[in-house]
C-alpha cells in the first residue's frame, strides 16, 4: 500500500504526542494480498491494557454511514421509499412536509445540527418530540449543516417502514448477512466491559466504557440513527470490502451495485448520500466519528482505510487527533482534500 510507512509514522507520533492513547488501523486492497493491519498503544493513558484485535470501539457518527445510510440504500432498492419521499409522509407527527429523504442524507434539510442542551431533556419521549418539532435554521436545500437530527429522523423512518426497532433492523439486514459478530448497538449487554475501549470521563455519566458517548443517542437508550453503533476493526473490514465489491460480500448481495454507484452522482458542499466525498473527480468516500474514528473508501484503487481511536479519552478537550486524522486520510487518498462546492444536480 502506498504511503503506509508515512501513515505508520504518523500514528506512532500521534500516540507519542498524546493525541490519542491508542490506534487500530488497516490499509487494505480487496484485489491484493498486500494488506496491513496495525495495533498501537493502549486503551488509556494509564497503559493498563494494550490495543488488540478484540477491542470494541464506540463508532460515534460512523453509525450514520455503516448502519443508517446502508439501510436507507437498501430500502430505496426495495422501492419502499424514493429519494423524494417526504419525512412527514412516513412520520405524520412531524411538520417536515418539504424535507425529503434526500435532504436528510445530504445534510441540507434546514434542520439544526443537534438539540441544544440535550442533557436537560427528561427522557427519551421528550427528546423524540423535540427532534420531530424543530424549526428550520435555513431554507431547505440551500445550504448544508451537518446534523445529527437528520440521521435520527432517518433512523425513525427505518423503524417505521421495517416495523421493528432500529437495532433489530440493522442486525437483520446488515450485521447478520455480513457476519458482523462484534458489531451492534448496546453491546455492553453482550460483552464484558474489558472488551471495550473507554471514551470520555464525564462529570455526570462517569467514565464511558461500553456505553454510547453521544449524548443524544444516550438519551435514546443507545439506539439511534446518528450514533450508538460499536464494532471492531475486523468487522469493519467486511463492511468496507462489501462496499468496494459493489455491494456484494461472500456471494451475498447486500446493496444492489447501482445504488453504490449512485453515490457519485451527488456533490452538495462535498457531500453525497450519507457519505462525504474527498473530491468530485474521483470515486472516493469517507466519514468520521466524534470519538476519533474514520473510514475512507477508494473505489478507483479497490482499497480502504479504517482507523479507530478513542481520542476523547479522557476528555474531548484534546483535539490534537483531528488534524492527524485528516492528514492520514489525505495520505491514503494520495491527494489533498478539495474544497467542497455546490454542484449537486441530480
Amino acid at each position: 500500500m502506498k504511503n503506509n510507512i508515512e501513515i505508520y509514522a504518523l500514528m506512532q507520533n500521534a500516540i507519542k504526542e498524546k493525541a490519542t492513547p491508542g490506534v487500530s488501523y488497516c490499509l487494505n486492497n480487496i484485489k491484493s494480498p498486500e494488506n496491513e493491519t496495525v495495533y498501537l498503544g493502549f486503551k488509556n493513558y494509564a497503559h493498563q491494557s494494550k490495543i488488540n484485535s478484540g477491542c470494541i470501539y464506540d463508532l460515534a457518527s460512523l453509525t450514520k454511514v455503516i448502519a443508517t445510510t446502508t439501510r436507507i440504500l437498501q430500502l430505496l432498492s426495495e422501492n419502499k421509499i424514493i429519494l423524494t419521499t417526504t419525512v412527514s409522509s412516513i412520520l405524520p407527527d412531524t411538520p417536515y412536509s418539504k424535507i425529503t429523504i434526500k435532504n436528510l442524507l445530504l445534510h441540507n434539510s434546514g434542520l439544526p445540527a443537534d438539540l441544544e442542551n440535550v442533557s436537560s431533556y427528561r427522557d427519551k419521549e421528550d427528546v423524540l418530540y423535540a427532534i420531530k418539532h424543530q424549526n428550520l435554521v435555513y431554507k431547505t436545500g440551500t445550504n448544508m449543516i451537518y446534523s445529527d437530527i437528520n440521521f435520527i429522523l432517518l433512523g425513525l423512518i427505518i423503524e417505521k417502514i421495517d416495523r421493528m426497532s432500529l437495532d433489530k433492523s440493522i442486525a437483520e439486514h446488515l450485521l447478520k448477512p455480513l457476519n458482523l459478530t462484534h458489531t451492534g448497538y448496546c453491546l455492553d449487554k453482550t460483552y464484558d466491559v474489558s472488551n471495550f475501549v473507554p471514551t470520555e470521563q464525564t462529570p455526570t455519566r462517569g467514565t464511558l466504557c461500553g456505553k454510547v458517548h453521544d449524548e443524544t443517542a444516550g438519551k435514546l437508550s443507545g439506539v439511534s440513527g446518528n450514533a450508538g453503533l460499536f464494532s471492531t476493526l475486523d468487522d469493519l473490514k467486511k463492511f468496507c470490502a462489501m462496499y468496494l465489491n459493489k455491494g456484494t460480500y461472500n456471494g451475498k448481495n447486500i446493496i444492489p451495485a447501482e445504488y453504490i454507484e449512485s453515490l457519485f452522482n451527488y456533490n452538495f458542499l462535498g457531500r453525497t448520500l450519507g457519505w462525504k466525498r474527498w473530491d468530485k473527480n474521483s470515486h472516493t468516500l469517507w466519514h468520521t466519528g466524534f470519538t476519533g474514528t474514520s473510514i475512507a473508501l477508494d473505489f478507483d484503487n479497490n482499497s480502504y482505510y479504517i482507523c479507530l481511536t478513542n481520542r476523547v479519552n479522557p476528555t474531548r478537550a484534546n483535539k490534537k487527533w483531528l488534524n492527524i486524522r485528516r492528514l492520514a486520510i489525505g495520505l491514503f487518498f494520495e491527494k489533498p482534500e478539495l474544497l467542497p462546492t455546490i454542484d449537486e444536480s441530480k
